[in-house]
């Protein structure tokens, strides 16, 4: 029987606002895991708190909810585990910029196997609209009435700067576009770095769907990094597409020295070790 998206739908009832790119964004993952033909039983997805990660409930699979910004290591744990799946990690950018920016930035130089959705909704939804490191500085949000005292972040420039093998940019109204950038980032061979812009149009209704329209434009990837950075710098235009790959660079698994001629997985070799001999030095 072929593979349909309906394989990927629960029977939970999520609990995003009515035109949340959430949406959007699972629509266009479901649909790039379909065209990839895996099956829930091939796919790990990894999440933390947040309103993306309410979508752990909207998506079958081998899922993980974990702490704030701690995706990126649980996902890291479940590939190095078992490489024959496909481990996706789910991260919005307020968990990402924050508390999980080292897992951020050392999965990128450790070029570990998986592919990282960013929800870039400029905000930290979930709780009630507090800004985060890609809010507009001159926006009021909750306990900034006045805008945020802080500077930002720009993700897409931050992710180049630590020579990554692959840096992509969609966009949650974009769902088609946004599945095909996907299904290359799980293709790739290496730590796969997708920003998705995305519209909340409860506390961040001025970057509505028509904002958006007017400063998309597809772009294609860049040979080099410094073009890459060139064209995630300007934000009057938010330039989409799979923006910059290096096809070069090893994996952190096949550097592995000590797994080199291993046929089996990790998770193959885990068995029971009898300690009592240890234990024993201790009485």
């Amino acid at each position: 029987m072929a593979l349909k998206i309906e394989d990927y739908n629960t029977n939970v009832r999520n609990t995003w606002c009515p035109g949340c790119g959430n949406f959007g964004i699972h629509m266009a993952l479901k649909q790039a895991l379909v065209d990839l033909k895996k099956t829930p039983s091939d796919i790990v997805l990894t999440f933390d708190i947040g309103c993306n990660g309410n979508g752990v409930d909207d998506i079958e699979g081998f899922r993980f909810k974990g702490l704030h910004g701690r995706s990126i290591p649980l996902a890291v744990g479940a590939h190095l585990a078992n490489r024959k799946m496909t481990v996706i990690s789910d991260i919005g950018d307020g968990g990402l910029l924050h508390e999980g920016v080292d897992h951020l930035i050392h999965a990128i130089r450790s070029n570990y196997d998986i592919t990282l959705l960013i929800h870039n909704n400029q905000n930290f939804a979930l709780t009630t609209g507090q800004a985060t490191s890609t809010t507009k500085e001159e926006k009021p949000m909750y306990a900034f009435p006045d805008g945020k005292a802080e500077g930002s972040i720009n993700i897409g420039e931050l992710v180049l700067s630590l020579n990554p093998t692959f840096f992509a940019r969609g966009y949650s109204g974009e769902p088609q576009q946004l599945a095909d950038i996907i299904k290359e980032g799980i293709k790739h061979k290496g730590f796969s770095v997708i920003e998705i812009m995305q519209v909340c149009p409860t506390y961040t209704p001025e970057s509505n769907h028509e904002w958006f329209k007017e400063r998309i434009k597809e772009t294609e990837r860049k040979a080099t990094i410094s073009e890459a950075v060139k064209c995630v710098k300007d934000m009057d235009i938010i330039y989409t597409g799979v923006i910059y790959q290096n096809k070069n660079l090893l994996d952190y698994y096949s550097r592995l020295e000590n797994r080199k001629g291993k046929k089996t997985e990790l998770v193959n070799e885990v068995k029971n070790i009898d300690i009592k001999g240890i234990l024993n030095i201790f009485e």
